[in-house]
């Protein structure tokens, strides 16, 4: 009895650590994404750092000084300012091929297509160089893909992690069992760190139905895959499946979603999830974004080789979601986000309710270089007492959590000089691919405490990414 209560112990605790692992990867890969995305976005200046607008107004029609600011606004992510200074430069001096480049990117940059392909096209018949004219042509190229009412990216991302405490085994290597504290022996269930190679990839395509408002249906293909090292046991794989539609209204968006999620542990199927959310959102000013979302997932898991108990966790899970975006600047954003839930299993000692908190914040620096860090508390509430675990005890598990994550992440052409292979073509295709490419590394630290010693345990991990977005 007492080695088949410790061994369905373990196995609970696996699949319910590996079950919110592998929904945690989507969303944090979600991030990484979208940080890498907006930075990139960022024009990288070398110049300008130094100007105030006390010196613009001092010397109003110095064109030099002028562009310096404009370069400094552009920068510091004051996109729309940039937008008037290099207007008003032009206004003085209309031939300045140099600035007119600025302010088509500038106007590109404000989704002003129309205007920004007026600027292009002008500069295009100006006497500009070989390299200028090829920018040029990829900007009006850009536009085009912009145009165009079906959009298609593909996202992957490889990298390895390291764990201290891969299997999540109980931090004081004691666990109860019948209500009994036994003392951990078996080396397995000891915490052991770990390395793993991790694969994802991502392909999202929308279309936009014609609507002035910018309607648009989408779907999304998402896989993971982690394989470790030495405990195979602990392999996981995801694959999921995303259909909805976005609903926009002035500054207001209705998202509903349907999805299909099946993931698998130690190359075994053991969980098929089939879910729903819809999610509005109200951007109340222009800097900030209030959320709010609901979910309801069926949850249907099988048995494995590993435990055969798994069952007993199938159920339904509701969720409530809010929070708000707060930019304090285009290159720095706050997040808060608040979180319930409820889950409805096979047997109640595997139901609980949830609660959780999150802070995250990003700051995007000049060249597309990027930081985020993030800050998570949660607590779970079990219904009844395991009585495999407790024994004749009336003890409900209650668990809290807390992740700390800080990710810095840049493109590899900050690190790969222009001419590094040589200046042929096919140097310079090898470049244009490598370029793009973000790299990211992320440090996290993971700390559960429990009022039962077989759950309490803490883990710290290093992960490294490579990330290349491609759109088509």
């Amino acid at each position: 009895m007492l080695i088949t209560g410790a061994t369905t112990t373990s196995a609970q605790q696996s699949v319910d650590v590996r079950t919110d692992e592998a929904r945690n990867f989507i969303g944090d890969f979600t991030q990484i994404v979208d940080a890498a995305e907006r930075s990139r976005l960022l024009l990288q200046t070398d110049d300008g750092s130094d100007i105030s607008f006390a010196d613009v107004l001092a010397n109003p029609d110095d064109v030099v000084l002028n562009f310096r600011w404009a370069k400094a606004q552009i920068a510091r992510g004051d996109v729309r300012g940039a937008s008037a200074t290099l207007e008003r430069i032009l206004v003085l001096d209309p031939d300045l091929a140099a600035v007119r480049l600025y302010y088509a990117i500038v106007l590109y940059r404000l989704d002003s297509l129309d205007e920004a392909r007026a600027q292009f096209e002008r500069l295009r018949a100006m006497n500009v160089s070989p390299d200028v004219a090829a920018d040029i042509d990829r900007y009006l190229s850009a536009i085009d893909t912009r145009r165009k009412r079906l959009h298609q990216y593909l996202t992957m991302t490889f990298g390895s992690q390291i764990d201290s405490n891969r299997n999540a085994a109980p931090s004081d290597k004691q666990q109860l069992v019948t209500g009994t504290l036994t003392n951990i022996t078996a080396s397995e269930d000891k915490p052991r760190n770990d390395i793993a190679h991790i694969g994802a990839m991502r392909y999202d395509v929308s279309y936009d139905l014609g609507y002035q408002e910018g309607h648009e249906v989408f779907a999304a293909l998402t896989g993971y895959g982690s394989d470790q090292v030495q405990i195979d046991s602990l392999d996981l794989g995801s694959f999921s499946v995303d259909l909805g539609a976005r609903i926009r209204g002035g500054y207001f968006s209705l998202t509903p979603v349907i999805n299909q999620t099946v993931q698998s542990l130690s190359r075994e199927k053991y969980l098929t999830s089939r879910s729903g959310r819809l999610r509005a959102d109200w951007n109340i000013r222009p800097d900030t974004n209030l959320y709010g979302e609901v979910s309801y997932a069926d949850e249907r898991y099988q048995n494995t080789t590993e435990s055969s108990a798994l069952r007993l966790h199938s159920g339904q899970r509701y969720g409530a979601r809010t929070g708000v975006n707060y930019a304090w600047s285009p290159s720095n954003r706050t997040t808060i986000d608040l979180n319930a839930g409820k889950k409805e299993a096979a047997r109640n000692f595997n139901s609980y309710d949830s609660l959780s908190a999150e802070l995250i914040h990003a700051y995007l620096f000049g060249g597309g270089s990027y930081i985020s860090g993030s800050v998570r508390y949660g607590l779970d509430q079990y219904r009844d007492p395991d009585f495999l675990v407790t024994g004749n005890s009336p003890q409900h598990r209650q668990d809290r959590t807390t992740r700390l994550r800080l990710t810095y992440g840049a493109p590899l052409s900050q690190m790969l000089p222009d001419d590094l292979f040589g200046d042929s073509k096919t140097a310079g295709q090898i470049y244009a691919f490598l370029a793009p490419i973000n790299w990211s590394v992320t440090g996290e630290y993971l700390n559960t405490e429990s009022n039962i010693p077989n759950y309490e345990y803490h883990n710290a991990r290093a992960q490294f990414f490579l990330t290349r977005r491609w759109e088509f």
